[in-house]
């Protein structure tokens, strides 16, 4: 009896070693549908703003400018080498001088035998220590000449001098200036400007040497 109980045993643990050998793995299932997206989640609190900084310092005020005063820059004059008829001339383009300039203008002209400029002459003048002669000035339209004149007893002798010219057109019209002055020539004169002074006329006016 207990043989066979045991024989029986032994059987079905070899059934289920053949059932188990034989049985086929099966396929996977098909992946499922994706849920609903949850409800977004609450905005953060925005941070407190920072302070604003300090304010830069101002910087400073740029010089007022003279609309109705044309200044050239300082320009070689450099005569011919030779007199005609004991005179000699340089003249310098300037468009800014229109038919209103020529007619309404009043022209401030100085020269400079030196680049040091430590003497100026103002316009028309006579040089009589060096080279013994007379220097002039006139405008035309888009144009600034200045004129030597020799002296008849040295012209054979002494050439034309070189030298450095400036000149300054100011407009009748009166303008604004230090301390409610004018800009005019007749304000000046009134506040006492040597206009045959260069640096007189250009301190009066604020502008560069």
């Amino acid at each position: 009896m207990k043989f066979t109980m045991k024989l029986l045993g032994m059987g079905l643990v070899l059934l289920a070693l053949m059932f188990t050998s034989c049985a086929k793995d099966g396929e996977d299932g098909m992946d499922g549908a994706m849920g609903p997206a949850g409800t977004n989640g609450i905005d953060g609190v925005d941070g407190t703003d920072g302070e604003d900084g300090a304010d830069g310092a101002n910087g400073a005020d740029g010089a007022d400018g003279n609309a109705n005063v044309i200044a050239s820059e300082w320009a070689v004059a450099d005569f011919p080498d030779t007199w005609s008829f004991s005179q000699a001339s340089v003249t310098i383009s300037d468009p800014n001088i229109t038919e209103e300039v020529l007619n309404t203008y009043t022209l401030l002209g100085y020269f400079s035998l030196s680049d040091s400029y430590t003497e100026i002459f103002a316009i028309p003048f006579t040089e009589s220590f060096l080279r013994s002669f007379t220097m002039q000035q006139k405008m035309a339209v888009g144009a600034y000449t200045i004129t030597e004149l020799g002296n008849l007893d040295t012209v054979d002798t002494i050439d034309p001098i070189d030298g450095f010219v400036r000149y300054i057109l100011i407009a009748p019209a009166p303008l604004s200036g230090k301390g409610g002055n004018s800009y005019s020539i007749n304000g000046m004169q009134e506040n006492g400007v040597d206009l045959s002074n260069y640096y007189e006329v250009m301190d009066y006016l604020g502008m560069d040497y």
